[in-house]
C-alpha cells in the first residue's frame, strides 16, 4: 500500500509540475523593460534597466548586454559610448564566445538558455553599421568607411565555416547603400559610384528585391547621377533605359541648333535622413509535442500560413517515454504604428524608402541556422530521455515495475519543464530603416516630417537641419508613436522618440 501511494503521489507530482512548466515560460522579451523603456521613448530610463537587470548581466548575456546597451547610446547621441560598448560586442564575436563544461551539460540537460548567447549572424553584422554611423557623426568618416565595408566581409565569412544549409542573407544592399553615402561625404564620386553598382546588383540578382524590400529609387537616382558625374556615359545610359528612369541632366539644344550636354551641378549641400520606425520581431518558442512511430518522432506547425515539418530520428531499443516534448525559437513581428513617412519643404515632397527591413532578415537567418543545428535538438532530446532511463532504473530498484513507469514518467515531465527555446535577441533594432535625400540652402533647414498610422492616423513633425556644406546624415526615429509617448532626452540636444538625431558627441 505504500509503494502504491508512493507511485500515486510521484504521478501526480508529475503531471503538477508539468502544468505548471506549461504556464512559465518567460522569454527574454518578459525579462527586461527594454521594450515598454523605448515605446515610450526613456532612454535614460532603459540604460538604468539594463544596468540593474540581473539577467542581461550574467556572463553569459554579455554580448546580449553590450548590444543593448550600445544601441540606446546610439539613441542618446552618445556615439563615443555606443562604440566603445560595440567595439568590446565585435571583438567578443571574434575571439568566438566560448562554452565551459558546466554550461553546455546544462544546455543539454536543460535548455540552450544556459549557454552563452553568440548573438545571431545578421546581429552580428549590424553592430557594424552602426559603429559606422557613430563615426561619421564624430566627424570620422574613415573609420565609418571600415565599419561600413565589414559589414560583407564579416557575412562572407560567417557563411564560409558552414558546410550545408549556409544563410540566404549572405550579402547586404543597405550596407553598399551606405558605403556610397559616405563616400559621397569625402567627395569620392568614383568609390561612391561602384558601391552604389554594387548595391544595385544585389537586388538585379534577386528580382529587384532585397528580403522583401524593393530596389529604392534613390539608389537608381544616385547609381545614375554618379555614373554621369564620372563621365561613364555608357553605364548612365545603360541604367536610364535598365530602370526607366529620367535623365540626370536633359540635354538642352542650343541657339544654333547644336546639342548642349549641361555642367552636372554641384549641390551646396544635401542631408540623408534616416529614418528608424518600430522595433525588430522579438523572439518567441513554440512548444512541439511528438508523436513516435517507427523509429522516427514527427510534428509540424504552421507559421506564416505555411507548414513546417519537425522529423527527429528514434534510435532502435529506444524507450520514448510518455510525454516528448521541444520547444523551438520563433520571431514574432511587433508591428509598427506607422506604416510609411514624407517628409516636405517649400512645396516639395520626399517619401522615404525601406532600405532595410530586420522582420524578413531575421526570420531567414533564424530558419536557415535551425536547419543546422537539427542535431543539437536531437542531443538534448536524447539527453534528457537518457535521464529519465537512469531514474526508471532506480525507480525499479526501489518500487518495482510500477515504481519503473512513475520514475520514468517525473523524467519525462522534468525534461518537458525544463525544455525551452532560446529566445534571447538584440531587441532595440528597429523594424526597418528607410532614407532619402533631401537639399539643403543656407540657414536653417526646416522640414516636416508627415507619418502615416492605421485608420487613417496621420502625425507630423519638425526636422531642423543646419546647413552644412557637402552631404550630412541625420538620423530620425518612431519606435513607438510620437504624439502619444513623447520622449524625455537624456542630454541637451540628444534625441528624443520622434526626433531627429543632434547628438551630444557632435563636433
Amino acid at each position: 500500500m505504500v509503494f502504491k501511494n508512493t507511485v500515486s503521489a510521484i504521478s501526480k507530482t508529475a503531471a503538477m509540475l508539468l502544468l505548471a512548466g506549461l504556464y512559465s515560460c518567460g522569454t527574454y522579451n518578459t525579462k527586461t523593460t527594454i521594450e515598454p523603456d523605448l515605446y515610450n521613448g526613456n532612454f535614460d530610463k532603459a540604460i538604468e534597466g539594463i544596468d540593474k537587470n540581473k539577467f542581461l548581466n550574467k556572463d553569459r548575456n554579455r554580448l546580449l548586454y553590450l548590444m543593448e546597451k550600445g544601441k540606446i547610446e546610439h539613441l542618446r547621441g552618445n556615439f563615443r559610448a555606443s562604440n566603445i560598448l560595440f567595439e568590446k560586442a565585435y571583438i567578443m564575436i571574434d575571439d568566438k564566445i566560448r562554452t565551459n563544461a558546466g554550461q553546455a551539460i546544462a544546455g543539454k540537460l536543460t535548455n540552450p538558455m544556459a549557454l552563452p548567447y553568440k548573438g545571431e549572424d545578421f546581429e552580428k553584422v549590424t553592430i557594424h553599421y552602426y559603429m559606422a554611423l557613430n563615426y561619421f557623426e564624430l566627424g570620422l568618416p574613415n573609420e565609418a568607411l571600415v565599419e561600413a565595408k565589414r559589414i560583407d566581409i564579416k557575412l562572407l565569412q560567417l557563411n564560409e565555416k558552414y558546410s550545408e544549409n549556409k544563410n540566404k542573407y549572405n550579402r547586404d544592399a543597405f550596407s553598399q547603400i551606405l558605403q556610397g553615402l559616405i563616400y559621397e561625404s569625402t567627395g569620392d564620386i568614383n568609390n561612391a559610384f561602384i558601391a552604389y553598382r554594387n548595391a544595385a546588383e544585389i537586388y538585379d540578382s534577386s528580382d529587384g528585391s532585397f528580403f522583401g524590400v524593393p530596389m529604392p529609387d534613390q539608389l537608381k537616382k544616385d547609381l545614375i547621377r554618379t555614373a554621369k558625374l564620372m563621365g561613364f556615359e555608357n553605364e548612365y545610359n545603360t541604367y536610364i533605359k535598365k530602370y526607366n528612369m529620367p535623365d540626370y541632366l536633359p540635354k538642352k539644344i542650343g541657339k544654333d541648333g547644336v546639342t548642349v550636354q549641361p555642367t552636372p551641378p554641384v549641390p551646396a549641400g544635401e542631408a540623408i535622413i534616416f529614418w528608424e520606425n518600430g522595433l525588430a520581431p522579438a523572439k518567441d518558442q513554440i512548444v512541439l509535442t511528438f508523436s513516435a512511430a517507427n523509429h522516427w518522432f514527427y510534428t509540424s506547425y504552421t507559421e506564416d500560413g505555411v507548414t513546417q515539418d519537425i522529423i527527429l530520428p528514434v534510435p532502435l531499443a529506444f524507450n520514448a517515454g510518455t510525454v516528448n516534448a521541444i520547444a523551438i525559437p520563433k520571431y514574432r513581428v511587433r508591428q509598427s504604428f506607422y506604416n510609411k513617412a514624407v517628409l516636405s519643404n517649400n512645396g516639395a515632397e520626399y517619401p522615404l524608402e525601406v532600405g532595410q527591413d530586420f522582420n524578413s532578415i531575421a526570420k531567414q537567418c533564424l530558419k536557415d541556422r535551425m536547419l543546422r543545428e537539427i542535431v543539437e535538438l536531437v542531443t538534448r532530446f536524447a539527453a534528457k530521455k537518457a535521464a529519465s532511463e537512469g531514474l526508471a532504473a532506480l525507480g525499479k530498484s526501489l518500487l518495482g515495475d510500477d515504481g519503473k513507469d512513475a520514475f520514468r514518467l517525473a523524467g519525462d515531465v522534468a525534461g518537458a519543464v525544463t525544455e525551452k527555446a532560446d529566445t534571447r535577441n538584440w531587441q532595440s533594432l528597429p523594424s526597418t530603416i528607410s532614407y532619402i535625400r533631401v537639399p539643403l540652402v543656407e540657414g536653417q533647414n526646416e522640414y516636416v516630417i508627415k507619418k502615416y498610422g492605421p485608420q487613417g492616423i496621420t502625425d507630423t513633425d519638425k526636422i531642423t537641419i543646419p546647413f552644412k556644406k557637402g552631404l550630412q546624415i541625420v538620423s530620425y526615429f518612431d519606435l513607438g508613436r510620437t504624439q502619444v509617448f513623447p520622449g524625455t532626452p537624456a542630454a541637451t540636444n540628444t534625441p528624443v522618440q520622434g526626433g531627429a538625431t543632434e547628438g551630444a558627441d557632435k563636433p
